[in-house]
């Protein structure tokens, strides 16, 4: 599952190619910290060279850390309005952890459906895109938890299909983004809805799928619920119905043969929670429901 401040649709909706950008850590000259979620957000403020851990050797000789990440859910992930510049909360935590590493972080924007390919094939070093640590998924790949979220029903303001939960997604065009979470729980729910099955739309980008629900194409759309009452805060006419439902934590994935990553990654997330970089990120992302100890 997935939660992807102000930021064009249109804008996020061009990005679907995938593109390399390189990004500082604690670029926040625009912005102060900690405004919960404001207009025009940048990055945390914070400072991470002083974390006391080690880079892995291979990172470090690299002098960079590549991350695969779906910048397309907002306020997790996504880009700077008119700009290529990723931002968000995940991207806050891959340029603490490269700084506490004495690297720069490098950001591939990568569509969810191919990000697990893009990490085994070596393109990536690991993923941080608010990805679920699923068990599926744990056959592929490792994780290094860090945050928490459950799916949500986003639906026309108004909600004029009265949506009270996934139950009553039956008979009804319903948006998701391909490779997530929420395409299973559709599944599922559809074996449990007898002739008036769920017509699922599916698309690239988690920013399609609240379009579609804007303009009418889809009765509803699934996707994480921090990024439901971010969408629906963000663009008129949407709404959130019900409450957040299959809670589970996300994780930093790693490859399985990649065991000096993972423990490094491992003692970098603890490091940022035990001094305090990881509250002040998640704060000001307007995120700190998610946090985990």
């Amino acid at each position: 599952m997935q939660w992807k401040k102000q930021i064009s649709i249109a804008v996020l909706g061009a990005l679907a190619a995938t593109a390399l950008i390189t990004v500082a850590c604690g670029d926040d000259d625009d912005d102060d910290d900690g405004n919960g979620g404001g207009a025009d957000l940048t990055a945390a403020s914070v400072d991470c060279k002083d974390l006391g851990v080690t880079a892995p050797a291979r990172i470090k000789d690299a002098g960079k850390f590549v991350v695969a990440s779906d910048l397309s859910y907002a306020p997790m992930e996504f880009v700077k309005e008119g700009t290529n510049t990723p931002i968000g909360a995940d991207v806050d935590f891959a340029n603490c952890i490269a700084a506490a590493w004495g690297v720069k972080a490098e950001v591939q924007n990568t569509p969810f459906d191919a990000i697990i390919p893009a990490l085994t094939s070596k393109k990536a070093d690991v993923i941080m895109s608010s990805m679920t640590a699923s068990e599926e998924r744990k056959k592929e790949v490792d994780f290094v938890e860090y945050f928490e979220a459950g799916s949500g029903i986003l639906v026309k303001e108004g909600n004029p299909s009265k949506i009270g939960g996934i139950a009553d997604l039956c008979g009804l065009k319903v948006a998701i983004q391909v490779g997530t979470v929420q395409i299973d729980e559709a599944e599922e729910q559809n074996a449990k809805c007898g002739d008036k099955k769920i017509e699922t739309q599916t698309f690239e980008q988690n920013t399609d799928t609240i379009t579609a629900v804007s303009t009418g194409r889809a009765d509803a759309a699934l996707m994480d619920f921090p990024v439901a009452g971010y969408g629906a805060a963000k663009v008129k006419g949407t709404e959130v119905v019900g409450e957040q439902y299959n809670t589970g934590p996300y994780g930093i994935a790693v490859r399985k043969d990649d065991g000096e990553v993972k423990t490094a990654l491992e003692a970098a997330v603890k490091a940022m929670m035990d001094k305090g970089q990881y509250d002040t990120i998640l704060k000001y992302w307007g995120l700190e429901a998610g946090s985990i100890k």
